[in-house]
């Protein structure tokens, strides 16, 4: 009952973007806004969930799943925050709001070799225990996150239509494009979220929260 409510709400949150976008404050679209903000404490809190897991089922299948996600979890909060850049003083603050960029961090050449050693970690991993049958067997029992796939694939096109990256089907875009693509971006990573917390409470990986070999 409660995971239909929380899908009832996304989705009414995802068709209500579009009115939203002309009606919030441009700030809440800006880079290092409101919005933005808001992803970064979604994903944390999606990060915090798997790391409990890890913690209250160390060893088990279940665990480890939790171990390979984090990463993905990492990876997806830096790149909210552009690797760090936010937290530096603004390349330029612009109509469009404050300009910062990864190219002014010292460290930039050494993100994208950290994240693929990461994800290639998480695939050892995965692959060691064979989280592919834990996987599969959570998703067996009727748990599959089909409605949150949903969501997630229907934001990221209106994202990517706010940015103009793919063609619409209709034009309607708002003036305020950011704010639209910030606030659609909301919505994918709760149902990204919501995916994760029906995944691991799926009674297949409760039963089987047993040590790993």
């Amino acid at each position: 009952m409660v995971v239909r409510i929380f899908h009832g709400l996304l989705l009414l949150l995802l068709l209500a973007c579009r009115p939203l976008a002309d009606r919030l404050p441009a700030q809440w679209g800006w880079e290092n806004g409101v919005l933005e903000n808001l992803q970064v404490l979604i994903l944390l809190a999606g990060g915090a969930f798997a790391l409990a897991i890890c913690k209250r089922d160390w060893k088990s299948q279940r665990a480890l799943l939790a171990l390979v996600v984090l990463p993905l979890w990492a990876v997806l909060v830096a790149r909210e925050l552009s690797w760090g850049a936010v937290f530096l003083t603004p390349l330029d603050i612009t109509a469009a709001g404050p300009q910062f960029s990864s190219r002014t961090l010292w460290y930039k050449p050494a993100i994208y070799p950290l994240v693929g050693l990461l994800l290639a970690v998480a695939g050892l991993v995965a692959a060691r225990h064979r989280l592919d049958r834990t996987l599969r067997s959570a998703l067996a029992k009727k748990h599959v996150p089909w409605f949150e796939s949903f969501l997630i694939v229907a934001a990221a096109y209106v994202s990517g239509c706010a940015e103009g990256h793919v063609r619409c089907l209709i034009d309607a875009m708002p003036s305020q494009q950011e704010v639209l693509e910030e606030l659609v971006e909301v919505v994918a990573y709760a149902a990204l979220w919501l995916a994760q917390y029906r995944v691991f409470l799926s009674p297949a990986l409760r039963e089987n929260a047993t040590p790993s070999p």
